[in-house]
């Protein structure tokens, strides 16, 4: 950016209050895993796996950029808690398919159930417009972040 060009105090503020609130998010995530016994590592593969749906170890390590080691620990603990079941490929048994074990996250989803319901009643507080500019925005912002990430490690592309 140019010396020359003044930046309005209020993006400061924005990127400012975005900061906190990745804090905040981070914290939550934190405590609810504390809460449940996890790592918070493992709460993270937990939600990578319900939003991949069951998937082999590889390709659970690829998406947390966890190595295949960590990821062999990170799935035992899980095992061992009850969270997740490992089968064998049927196509290569070399492999392991992860699958989430729901009942077992019925007390962790309740934390975000409550989440949830003060969320949804802040955005009903939105207009369609708002809510529409809040999406782009989110969007936008998701692909900033990946960006900056793909810049600092090209690998994160290929996840």
């Amino acid at each position: 950016m140019a010396a020359d060009k003044k930046v309005d105090p209020k993006v400061y503020d924005l990127m400012w209050a975005l900061r906190k609130f990745t804090r905040s998010s981070l914290l939550l995530q934190h405590t609810i895993a504390q809460q449940t016994g996890l790592h918070v590592t493992d709460a993270e593969c937990i939600d990578f796996l319900q939003e991949m749906g069951p998937s082999t170890a590889g390709a659970l390590a690829k998406a947390t950029k966890l190595t295949t080691g960590a990821i062999t620990n990170v799935i035992d603990r899980l095992e061992k808690s009850g969270f997740v079941k490992r089968t064998a490929d049927p196509n290569d048994r070399r492999k392991v398919i992860v699958t989430l074990i729901p009942e077992k996250h019925a007390k962790t989803r309740q934390h975000y159930i409550r989440l949830a319901a003060q969320v949804e009643q802040l955005f009903r507080t939105y207009d369609e417009k708002d809510l529409s500019f809040l999406i782009r925005h989110t969007e936008a912002l998701d692909l900033i972040y990946r960006e900056q990430a793909e810049k600092i490690d090209p690998d994160v592309k290929k996840s």
